[in-house]
């Protein structure tokens, strides 16, 4: 991946990214080994390029640039949306602290005996 600023953006490739995270999510659900998903949600939950590092980035760059776009008002309603932007990045960067999960993950003991189903299935 490069950060290339030259490079034009469609919705269609934010969508392909949402629609990646839902694959992933469908993916965990077949029951990968452990191994391999711990592999794929460390690269989600990186603390220097994960999701939610760069979904905080992007967050910050449209405030950014509603802020210093001359064509869009300056209204109570503009400036709330701009604050909520920022608290939600603020929000996902307190997330980076995801990346410390991993290595208890990596070193638990193996259960021999099925899971029950988690709560929140």
């Amino acid at each position: 991946m490069t950060d290339e600023h030259t490079a034009r953006l469609t919705a269609e490739d934010i969508r392909a990214s949402a629609h990646t995270l839902h694959l992933l999510t469908a993916y965990l659900r077949t029951g990968p080994h452990v191994t391999e998903a711990l592999s794929l949600i460390a690269a989600l939950v990186d603390a220097d390029t994960g999701t939610a590092v760069r979904l905080g980035e992007a967050l910050r760059g449209i405030a950014r640039y509603l802020a210093q776009e001359t064509t869009v008002p300056r209204t109570d309603t503009v400036e709330a949306t701009l604050g909520e932007y920022i608290e939600a990045a603020s929000v996902l960067q307190d997330l980076r602290l995801l990346d410390l999960t991993l290595d208890p993950l990596r070193t638990a003991p193996v259960r021999t005996s099925p899971a029950e189903t988690a709560p929140w299935q």
